[in-house]
């Protein structure tokens, strides 16, 4: 009935979005596990090898690489479909592009950017499917 608070809470909800500010040694950390990973992988096949081509993109997109991130997330569906964080941030990654994309009115980039996220509903729909 009353709503005391509500529209604050929304407001500070808004405002603690604040960007997260890597340190010298988690990217020393971060690098130093992509490097470990790039070099097991080649090693392993199937459902491990798309876990570590999750995990090393993880580790891009933390450090802000978001071309590598993005090749990494390919990678991994492409060794095994699944619907997880990997998917979920290829996603948004895929959705940011297009968005600058359709920002500087790059047509060629909007369209491929558009074509890679109907491919990525196509793969929520497969897992779902069991296909």
């Amino acid at each position: 009935m009353f709503r005391f608070g509500k529209r604050k809470d929304k407001e500070t909800k808004k405002l603690v979005k604040e960007e997260v500010v890597l340190t010298e040694e988690r990217k020393e950390d971060l690098l130093r596990m992509i490097h470990l990973k790039k070099e097991r992988v080649n090693q392993i096949v199937g459902e491990e090898q798309s876990k570590v081509y999750e995990e090393i993109g993880l580790a891009f997109n933390e450090l802000g690489e978001e071309d590598n991130a993005i090749d990494a997330f390919e990678k991994s569906i492409q060794a095994k479909k699944s619907v997880g964080d990997g998917y979920k941030t290829l996603l948004k990654l895929y959705n940011k592009k297009r968005a600058e994309a359709a920002k500087a009115n790059d047509e060629a980039s909007l369209q491929l950017y558009l074509k890679k996220m109907d491919q990525m509903m196509q793969v929520s729909k497969d897992v779902t499917r069991g296909v």
